[in-house]
């Protein structure tokens, strides 16, 4: 039975049990009747276009997509898929309940000391500080003193705000750690004033003015980036053999024009190289 059956009769199962596993659960097992090991991929639930839930129930976007780009070109391994919200997912990989963690996670020194990155990268992530259209009071880190600032826990920008906080104790940015808002909510909340600024990609804030902003600019970037980087498949410290055979795939569809082309088709352009 191929794999993509094997996954939707899995999947129809576990959706009438209420599950959260969309392809199966367990892990490090034999794949009945394929002689692959199963893996099982921890992602988000509600970052679109990168991991999300569909109006159907299910899961789509970027992160999705390359992995079972990858996926088909790993026949000794048989990928499903778990979601939960953001801060669970490394926490799902430090229970060993997950095998690869997913979730557009970029190397800082404070993951990777707890886990092992892949080496190839997938996406670039440029982000920058973003507040509402009419602030001209912010540009950069410094102009953030005392005032609040939405992140969510776990994430890089929430380490990016700590670590400065780290060096500035005297007069602290204010870290307001929301997690599992809609974007919505975050226009919403830096147009009224309960957040001073956020930081996002601006592709990301594209998209939000696009959904948001009546036809508008209602939110923008403000400034050089915060940080410039890209992001990586995250796997536990030991896992180093499916680490490898990861990135020989994601390197294969980097090579053959598959990622690019994913990027195109999910994103909106290609943003496997630097912006």
């Amino acid at each position: 039975m191929k794999k993509r059956v094997r996954r939707l009769i899995l999947a129809a199962i576990l959706t009438a049990l209420g599950g959260t596993v969309l392809t199966g659960c367990g892990k490090k097992e034999t794949a009945a009747g394929s002689g692959a090991a199963k893996v099982v991929v921890g992602t988000g639930n509600a970052y679109e276009p990168y991991c999300y839930l569909d109006d159907k129930g299910n899961l789509a976007g970027y992160e999705y997509e390359v992995l079972k780009a990858v996926d088909e070109l790993l026949p000794e391994y048989e990928f499903e898929f778990k979601t939960s919200d953001f801060a669970n997912v490394l926490i799902s990989l430090d229970a060993g309940k997950i095998d690869i963690g997913a979730h557009q996670y970029e190397w800082n020194k404070e993951r990777d000391e707890k886990y092992l990155f892949g080496k190839e990268p997938y996406t670039t992530y440029v982000t920058y500080l973003t507040v509402a259209a009419d602030r001209n009071d912010i540009n950069s880190l410094d102009d953030l003193k005392g005032k609040k600032v939405k992140s969510s826990s776990g994430s890089n920008s929430a380490y990016i705000l700590e670590s400065y906080n780290k060096e500035h104790g005297d007069n602290p940015i204010k870290i307001e750690y929301v997690n599992n808002s809609t974007d919505e909510e975050t226009v919403t909340g830096l147009l009224n004033g309960v957040w001073d600024a956020t930081i996002m990609t601006s592709r990301d804030v594209e998209k939000l003015n696009k959904s948001y902003g009546n036809g508008k600019e209602a939110i923008k970037i403000a400034g050089d980036p915060v940080q410039t980087s890209s992001t990586y498949f995250v796997f536990a410290k030991n896992n180093t053999k499916l680490q490898e055979a990861v990135d020989g795939a994601l390197k294969q569809l980097k090579e053959n024009g598959k990622l690019a082309q994913i990027s195109v088709d999910v994103i909106g352009g290609d943003y496997t190289e630097s912006e």
